[in-house]
């Protein structure tokens, strides 16, 4: 069954403002995250919560979704990251959970395919960016949430089977610098 955005979530979008190197929300923006909406960089921009800023605190499950420039990659915040704010870069979509979980819309998102369509709504412009109308129409297909979550914990192994293939990789690595630097130094010896 497919289903427009709009009608599984409320759409809102990033607070604006200006971060910091101190504050109590962590200030996120695209330079904290990879292409496949993998948190890879510590967050070293900050924004000091107050009575105007709380309701831009993201919530358990929220989808941080970036609108604009050339990555429109999907991230969903977990309450375990801590307080965190999004910024104007991003929509923030908080899902209807009785009908898409998060972490699989998060996953339709990132897909080559939704990617190239995100990609074609933004052309046009030196700054591509997605509106929010067409965020809100563009259309998804839904299955059971049973199969959500079955494709949840397959990409779950998979980001598991990455994370070890690169420290597999690394120490691979070190481990023919080692032996380089020692034939290396034998040879220097003589």
């Amino acid at each position: 069954m497919k289903v427009k955005i709009g009608t599984i979530s409320q759409i809102q979008f990033g607070l604006y403002a200006k971060p910091s190197e101190y504050g109590n929300a962590a200030y996120l923006q695209a330079k904290h995250f990879d292409d496949w909406g993998k948190q890879t960089y510590a967050v070293d921009t900050f924004v000091q919560k107050n009575h105007k800023n709380k309701v831009h605190l993201l919530q358990d499950g929220d989808i941080l979704l970036a609108g604009k420039g050339m990555r429109n990659f999907a991230w969903t915040y977990h309450h375990d990251f801590g307080p965190a704010m999004a910024s104007s870069l991003f929509f923030v979509l908080k899902t209807n959970r009785a009908r898409v979980l998060p972490d699989f819309l998060t996953t339709l998102f990132n897909m080559p395919q939704t990617q190239a369509h995100f990609q074609v709504l933004g052309a046009g412009s030196s700054i591509p960016s997605i509106r929010k109308s067409e965020l809100e129409a563009f259309k998804v297909k839904l299955p059971p949430l049973a199969l959500q979550e079955k494709a949840i914990k397959i990409k779950r192994l998979h980001d598991k089977d990455i994370a070890l293939s690169q420290q597999l990789i690394a120490e691979k690595q070190r481990s023919y610098q080692a032996v380089m630097k020692k034939l290396i130094n034998q040879e220097n010896e003589k």
